[in-house]
């Protein structure tokens, strides 16, 4: 209990430095704040579970970096803090259309003894109605320095397992219900803090409302499943999210 407490008025502070940090923005084209809570179950979430998220976005000419940090609410989760992330985008043009290229750094702390660290490359690529995104991502799970001193492994004994190469994928459809609804829906095996092996997609319904120009809602309902093709035997989860996009300039 205690160390939820610290994690959580530790993710606090952080998040309030990146909210002033983004308020000094010299140079800086445009900065976003993306704020969401989640509820949900899976089949390890030991019940319901919630989640909430804050990720800040810095825009400059061509580049754009985002960070943020997850918190969880689950009886399965050892940590409320539960992850972090750190992404850099560069946009460009091929004949006309915008493709992104984004390098992306995650690091999940999902036991008091394990850590996971996620880093890869994405691409996107988007039509007017057809949104694609393809990549890959290494993954590294390793005992912490406190879990190594504590069970005493021997030298000759492995305290990671490196995941060298996994696809990640996305294709999305994208419908304008009006002048400020949208709709998109996707198969993906990969969302904000959660890279899924190649054979586990999931897929998504997303709707959002765009107020004016600095407010945007959104709402988005999820289904994982546990197995390419067998989506009524193994099903994994549901979670419905809704959150808020703030433009500050």
């Amino acid at each position: 209990m205690q160390k939820n407490k610290y994690n959580t008025i530790k993710l606090m502070k952080y998040c309030v430095l990146l909210f002033f940090i983004s308020l000094y923005k010299p140079g800086f084209s445009q900065v976003s704040v993306d704020t969401y809570f989640e509820a949900g179950s899976t089949n390890v979430s030991a019940g319901l579970y919630g989640n909430f998220s804050t990720q800040i976005s810095a825009r400059l000419g061509s580049f754009s970096v985002s960070t943020g940090g997850l918190l969880n609410f689950s009886n399965a989760n050892t940590y409320v803090f539960s992850a972090y992330s750190l992404q850099v985008t560069n946009e460009f043009k091929i004949l006309n259309f915008p493709v992104n290229i984004a390098a992306f750094y995650l690091w999940k702390p999902f036991s008091e003894d394990l850590r996971e660290s996620d880093f890869g490359v994405l691409a996107k690529f988007r039509t007017k109605h057809w949104g694609y995104q393809l990549g890959i991502n290494s993954r590294v799970y390793y005992f912490t320095h406190a879990a190594r001193q504590k069970y005493n492994f021997a030298d000759s004994v492995a305290t990671s397992i490196w995941e060298p190469f996994n696809l990640m994928y996305r294709l999305s459809y994208y419908h304008s219900i009006g002048p400020k609804w949208d709709f998109e829906a996707c198969v993906t095996n990969f969302d904000r803090y959660l890279i899924e092996q190649e054979t586990n997609p999931m897929l998504q319904a997303k709707f959002s409302y765009k107020m004016n120009n600095i407010l945007l809602f959104y709402s988005d309902l999820g289904y994982m499943q546990a197995g390419l093709l067998n989506m009524r035997v193994n099903t994994f989860g549901l979670f419905l999210r809704g959150g808020v996009i703030w433009k500050i300039n």
